[in-house]
C-alpha cells in the first residue's frame, strides 16, 4: 500500500541569476551536502564540481549528516524547482515511500509545497562563453558576503534567575518543543535534537510540559496493516526515554493525537467494512463508528500509557486539516459515510475522545486529556455538552476577537500576537465546560505566530502580558503556549511567566528596552491582519523570498512559498493601498523603537527586534517592487531591489549571531544563510540588468 507522491504541476519558476541549472544546484546544494555527494547526482566527477562552485565563489561544501537529518524539509524546499522526484529522492538519501508519507504527514508539507514544477534532470555541462561571463558576474556579487559565524542548528538560549513562589496559577504550561522533529520525534534519540541546555531553560521558565505529535499506527502495532507500524517497538522505548528525561528537569511530554488517519482506497479492499467518509478522492476515514476502530484508538492509547508510565497526557485536534473521523472534513455538518451520516456531528466527535480517554484510564486516571475546539465551528457548543468527564476543553484564545485595521473590520482566526483574546468564542466555550464540569484551558502564541515566524521571539512583552492576565482573568487553569512555531525558550517567555504562580519575581529590564518593546507592540497592531496573510504573505520568508523581474504564475501556498502573489497576500479584505500603508505604518513606529535600542547592549530581546524589521521592511519592499513592476517602473524596480539587498544582508549578519533566526520546527530552516546570499545575489542581478 503506496502513498502516492504529489502529481507534477507547471514548469519550475526561472532562475534568471544562475547562467544553468546545474550552478543553481550546486550553490543551494552546498550548503546542505558534500561535492562528492552533489558529483554523484550530476553525473560527473568532484573536481568538476568542485571547480564550478569556486567560479561562483563558493569554496566549500556541508561535510556532516546534520542537514540531512535534522534539515530535511529545507533541502526539499529549496529543491523543488530544481531538481525531479528522482534526483530529489537521491540527494535526501531516502525512497520514494518515505518521501511520500514524509510530505503527507510532516505538518501537511505536501499541501505547503502545492503540485511538484515539472524539472527536468539536473546534470553537469561545460559552459558557454556567455554562461562564463555570467558566471564572473555571479561570483563578483559573493564578494563580502560573509555566511561565517554560528552554525546552523548550534542554538542557545536564556537561563534567567526567575523565583516562582506560593500557588500554581495555571496547572499546566506546555510548549512545543523549538527543534521537535515533528513526523519523527521517537525514530531517533532524543538527544539529538534536544539538548540539557534547552530543557534547563525551559524548567527555569516555569514550562512543566513539552508537546510533540504522536502517530499511533508508528508508536504501537497497528492490526489492520501491521506493516504500516513496522519499528514501533523502538519508537515507544524512545519516547519512554525522551518522558523520563524531562521529568529530571520537572516537565511532562503531551502527545498531540490527530486520529485515526485517513488511508488510501486499496486499504479497504481487505477492510470495506471499516470504510468511511472519502475525502478529494483520495484520502477514506477510518469510521470511528465502528467497533473495530473504536477498539483501535482505545487499545492503542492504552499501550503508549502503560509504555510510558510518567506520561503527562495527550490533546486531540478532531476536525484539522488532515482528514480523521468521517465528520473531520464534513462541510456543513454532512459526511458521507453510511453509519457516520446517520448520527449527529457531535455525538462522533465526543465519541473520538470517549475513546481516548478510556484508553488512557485503563493505565492511569491521573494522565490529562485534552479536547481542542479548533474547526468544530457552529458545532462546539453542543459537542463540548456531549464529552466525557475529565476531558480538558482546551480553546483558541484569540479565536473571534473583533479588530479594525486601515479601516478594515475583521475578527481574528488564529495565530495572532497582535490582537489580543480571549475572544467571545473562547470564552463561550470555556463558560460551557465548566458548566458541565469540565476544566479549560487555552491556546496561545508567546513568542512568534505566522505574522513573523522566523523570528522565534518577537519582541512584544506588554503585548504577551496583557494576553495572559487576560486569560488567568477568566480562571483557565491550563495552557498550551505553542504551535510547533513559537517553543524557543526566550526572554518572552519570561513575561508569560509572571502570571504562572502567585509570585513571580524575573530579571530587570532595561527602560530603554522596555520603551522599545511598547513601541514594538504599538507597531505590530498595525499588522494587516487576516488569515490568508498569515499563511500566505511575504512576512515569513521576509528578505530571503526572491525578486523576479517579471510576474512567476505561481500562486502562493500556505507558510512555505510567498512567491510575487501580492492578490493572495492582502487577501480581499485589504485593497492594495491599504496593505501597502499598513506595512508602511507598522515600519516606521518600530524604526522608532529600533532607535532606542541603538546605544544598548545586545540582548536577545534587540537582536530579535532587529530581525523582526527585516521581516517587515523586506514585506513592504517586496509589495512596492511588485506594484511598481506593474507600471514598468524599472528605476523604482532597481532601488527597490538595491533595499532588499541591504536587508538581506542585516538578516544574514543577524543569522550569523543567533542560530534560532530562520528556524521554526514544521519547516526547520524557513531560509538558510545560503538562501540569503541568493537573495543578494539576485538582487545585485537586477539593479544590472533592469
Amino acid at each position: 500500500m503506496q502513498i502516492p507522491l504529489p502529481a507534477p504541476g507547471a514548469a519550475p519558476v526561472k532562475h534568471k541569476h544562475f547562467p544553468t541549472a546545474h550552478q543553481a544546484f550546486i550553490f543551494r546544494a552546498s550548503e546542505f551536502v558534500s561535492f562528492e555527494k552533489m558529483a554523484k547526482i550530476l553525473g560527473t566527477d568532484v573536481e568538476n564540481v568542485t571547480e564550478c562552485a569556486a567560479q561562483m565563489g563558493i569554496t566549500r561544501a556541508e561535510d556532516s549528516r546534520i542537514w540531512l537529518e535534522k534539515g530535511y524539509v529545507s533541502i526539499i524546499r529549496a529543491m523543488w524547482h530544481l531538481l525531479p522526484y528522482d534526483q530529489l529522492i537521491e540527494l535526501l538519501e531516502t525512497d520514494e515511500a518515505t518521501l511520500a508519507m514524509t510530505l503527507r504527514e510532516e505538518d501537511f508539507l505536501d499541501i505547503k509545497l502545492s503540485n511538484k514544477p515539472v524539472c527536468e534532470r539536473v546534470r553537469w555541462r561545460e559552459l558557454t562563453p556567455e554562461e562564463e561571463l555570467q558566471t564572473k558576474a555571479l561570483k563578483e556579487a559573493m564578494r563580502g558576503i560573509d555566511e561565517n559565524g554560528v552554525r546552523p542548528f548550534d542554538f542557545r538560549f536564556v537561563m534567567p534567575e526567575i523565583t516562582f513562589s506560593g500557588k500554581q496559577l495555571f496547572d499546566t504550561r506546555m510548549i512545543y518543543l523549538f527543534s521537535g522533529l515533528y513526523q519523527t520525534p521517537f525514530d531517533v534519540d532524543s538527544e539529538s535534537y534536544c539538548s540539557d541546555e534547552m530543557l534547563e531553560s525551559y524548567r527555569r521558565l516555569g514550562i512543566n510540559g513539552i508537546w510533540t505529535q504522536a502517530i499511533l499506527f508508528r508508536v504501537t502495532r497497528f492490526p489492520f496493516a501491521p506493516q504500516m507500524s513496522e519499528g514501533w517497538e523502538k519508537r515507544l522505548e524512545n519516547m519512554k526515554k525522551f518522558s523520563d528525561r524531562l521529568n529530571k528537569f520537572g516537565i511532562k511530554l503531551y502527545l498531540y493525537l490527530n486520529e485515526p488517519r485517513s488511508m488510501p482506497h486499496e486499504f479497504f479492499e481487505k477492510y470495506p467494512g471499516l470504510r468511511g467518509a472519502v475525502h478529494r478522492e483520495t484520502k477514506v476515514s477510518l469510521c470511528t463508528s465502528t467497533p473495530e476502530v473504536q477498539n483501535f484508538l482505545k487499545d492503542a492509547v492504552e499501550t503508549v500509557c502503560r509504555a510510558v508510565p510518567e506520561l503527562g497526557g495527550l490533546f486531540t485536534i478532531t476536525r484539522s486539516e488532515n482528514q480523521t473521523n468521517c465528520y473531520s472534513h464534513a462541510p456543513d455538518g454532512e459526511c458521507g459515510c453510511p453509519r457516520c451520516s446517520k448520527r449527529p456531528l457531535a455525538d462522533v466527535i465526543a465519541e473520538v475522545h470517549a475513546c481516548i480517554r478510556e484508553g488512557a484510564d485503563r493505565v492511569d486516571k491521573n494522565i490529562k486529556v485534552f479536547a481542542w475546539s479548533w474547526a468544530w465551528s457552529r458545532y462546539n457548543l453542543d459537542i463540548i455538552k456531549r464529552l466525557p468527564e475529565r476531558v480538558i476543553v482546551i480553546s483558541q484564545s484569540e479565536r473571534d476577537v473583533p479588530f479594525e485595521i486601515g479601516g478594515v473590520k475583521g475578527h481574528v482566526e488564529d495565530y495572532s500576537m497582535g490582537q489580543i483574546g480571549p475572544g467571545e468564542r473562547a470564552v463561550s466555550e470555556w463558560d460551557e465546560a465548566k458548566a458541565c464540569g469540565l476544566e479549560t484551558g487555552a491556546k496561545v502564541q508567546v513568542n512568534t505566530t505566522w505574522e513573523g515566524s522566523t523570528v522565534p521571539a518577537l519582541p512584544l512583552a506588554p503585548l504577551i502580558e496583557e494576553h495572559i492576565g487576560k486569560i488567568r482573568a477568566q480562571g483557565v487553569r491550563h495552557l498550551l503556549l505553542s504551535w510547533t512555531l513559537g517553543g524557543y525558550p526566550s526572554e518572552n517567555l519570561m513575561h508569560a511567566a509572571k502570571f504562572f504562580c502567585e509570585n513571580v519575581t524575573i530579571p530587570e529590564e532595561s527602560p530603554e528596552q522596555k520603551k522599545a518593546c511598547e513601541l514594538f507592540s504599538k507597531a505590530f497592531v498595525q499588522f494587516p491582519f487576516h488569515i490568508q496573510t498569515l499563511y500566505n504573505g511575504p512576512q515569513n520568508a521576509g528578505p530571503a523570498n526572491l525578486l523576479w523581474d517579471e510576474p512567476t504564475g505561481y500562486s502562493s501556498t500556505m507558510t512555505c512559498y510567498a512567491y510575487d502573489d501580492l492578490d493572495k497576500w492582502h487577501s480581499k479584505s485589504y485593497s492594495e493601498d491599504v496593505f501597502t500603508d499598513q506595512f508602511k505604518k507598522l515600519c516606521e513606529i518600530w524604526e522608532e523603537g529600533l532607535e532606542l535600542l541603538k546605544n544598548s547592549p545586545e540582548t536577545e530581546t534587540a537582536l530579535m527586534a532587529r530581525a523582526s524589521y527585516c521581516l517587515f521592511r523586506s514585506s513592504l519592499d517586496q509589495i512596492l517592487f511588485i506594484r511598481a513592476r506593474r507600471k514598468g517602473d524599472r528605476a523604482e524596480m532597481k532601488r527597490l531591489a538595491a533595499r532588499e539587498e541591504r536587508t538581506a544582508r542585516d538578516m544574514l549578519a543577524l543569522m550569523n549571531k543567533n542560530a534560532a533566526i530562520g528556524f521554526e520546527a514544521a519547516n526547520q530552516y524557513y531560509f538558510t544563510k545560503r538562501g540569503l546570499a541568493e537573495k543578494i545575489v539576485c538582487c545585485i542581478w537586477l539593479q544590472n540588468n533592469l
